[in-house]
């Protein structure tokens, strides 16, 4: 699959791809004898700063080839589009690099010195919790050299050690909670937090993830809430604009269980219209109003289906009120609707 569709960062990922086929050579010798100098790690970071302003970069041993290039979004979905795009235009990897969108586990990292204290990661120990909805594990974890650290080099410690041990993207998809504990556990090893994700993983996901609940707004306002609880912005990088169907209902209150069994109805025809278009996220029922939630990496070609969904509805409710539609549509890079779904 081909990222270009705007086609905005075409062009400056292709020039980062031109500077590094006169450079890689360099960063390979570079990388064999440790002797980089301040010119080369600026030489790479203007490099990217061309695929993106704020992204990052690392150096690290390969899975098959003996380096990899890892470009770093640091949990910004904007710079990870960039970085996807950047992954997509690289070169085939071959004996000397390959290439990644985010920095990649590290199981060799074995110890960090951070403030003047030496960290051996092999010591963290994890009281892991998971959560069935969310799909995430919530971890707390310990190491015998927190008491000595202050709170700042504790949580550096501990998203380092995350990353190492599972990699950015799947700290980002899988690890939800993060508490530092200040007294000794006996809790999970390094390897079994990480034979726990796998076997998450690989589990199927039914629909223990949509939850039902009422969330009382600001101004006192009972709203019942449908939304899917596990669905991730990493795993859909593209989808960044938000569309919003509010139905307007013909009294200013909940709708009963009539007029409830036709907003159901005509919900499943409009997400079998918008299937494989948009990802249904929940809905919102409010006083006088249902408000559904998708998101979408083409709004456009969200338009007909709408529209047809729209056209076939009833001109009015039972009691003779017109019926009446609103459709928004917002770019949402960071997915901030979920806050209205209560699900962040």
């Amino acid at each position: 699959m081909r990222f270009f569709k705007r086609g905005s960062d075409a062009g400056p990922i292709a020039d980062f791809w031109t500077w590094w086929e006169g450079a890689r050579d360099r960063v390979s010798r570079a990388v064999a004898s440790g002797g980089f100098d301040d010119r080369l790690v600026e030489d790479i970071s203007r490099a990217v700063r061309t695929v993106h302003p704020a992204m990052a970069w690392e150096l690290a041993p390969g899975r098959s080839a003996e380096h990899a290039f890892c470009l770093s979004p640091e949990g910004n979905p904007e710079v990870r589009q960039a970085a996807l795009r950047w992954l997509d235009a690289a070169p085939p990897p071959d004996a000397t690099w390959e290439y990644h969108p985010a920095r990649q586990a590290s199981p060799t990292l074995r110890g960090l010195e951070i403030g003047g204290t030496r960290f051996d990661l092999d010591e963290t120990r994890i009281i892991a919790s998971w959560d069935e909805v969310r799909r995430r594990v919530d971890v707390r974890l310990w190491h015998p050299g927190f008491p000595q650290a202050s709170r700042d080099v504790r949580l550096q410690v501990a998203f380092l050690f995350l990353d190492n041990l599972l990699g950015e993207d799947e700290v980002e998809r899988w690890i939800g909670e993060v508490t530092l504990l200040d007294a000794p556990t006996g809790g999970r090893t390094p390897d079994e937090l990480g034979a726990e994700i796998e076997r998450r993983r690989n589990e199927p996901v039914g629909d223990e993830t949509w939850v039902l609940g009422e969330l009382t707004r600001p101004n006192g306002e009972v709203e019942v809430v449908l939304a899917d609880s596990a669905l991730k912005r990493i795993d859909h990088p593209f989808a960044d604009h938000h569309v919003e169907i509010v139905v307007l209902l013909a009294d200013d209150r909940l709708p009963d269980d009539a007029t409830a069994a036709v907003l159901n109805a005509e919900e499943e025809a409009l997400l079998g219209l918008l299937d494989g278009l948009a990802l249904y996220a929940g809905r919102t029922t409010a006083p006088g109003r249902r408000t559904m939630h998708f998101v979408a990496t083409d709004p456009d070609a969200l338009k007909p289906g709408i529209d047809a969904w729209a056209a076939g509805l009833p001109d009015a409710w039972p009691n003779g009120e017109r019926r009446r539609i609103k459709v928004n549509f917002e770019e949402d890079m960071g997915w901030t609707f979920q806050r209205e779904l209560g699900i962040r």
